[in-house]
């Protein structure tokens, strides 16, 4: 039986020189990874560019769903991680990669 997919990813081109929106929903974990794996590859066979992920809707994140992330910050450059929902936020700070993946400190 299949049901809607754990997670998503959506790019959004953006003009005038604005960094490519990678959204980034769901829960990210090895299922939700295998989900989004089509869409994760094409959007790894762009040009290396400015990107930024936009994990508003993004609820939950393990390894499976870090090791996209720095798959996707491994390919591109600058990354930037905004809108993280907390618990994201949490799982990116405790695996001290907050300056890797360009999250940014709260206010």
């Amino acid at each position: 039986m299949t049901g809607a997919p754990w997670a998503r990813l959506d790019v959004v081109e953006c003009a005038d020189g604005a960094p490519l929106l990678v959204r980034l929903g769901g829960e990210l974990d090895l299922a939700g990874a295998a989900d989004i794996g089509p869409d994760l590859d094409e959007l790894l066979r762009r040009d290396t560019q400015p990107v930024r992920i936009d994990a508003t809707e993004l609820t939950f994140a393990d390894s499976s769903g870090v090791a996209v992330l720095l798959r996707i910050a491994n390919h591109f450059s600058p990354v930037e991680i905004v809108h993280p929902t907390p618990v994201v936020r949490r799982v990116v700070q405790v695996l001290g990669l907050g300056a890797r993946l360009g999250l940014r400190e709260e206010a």
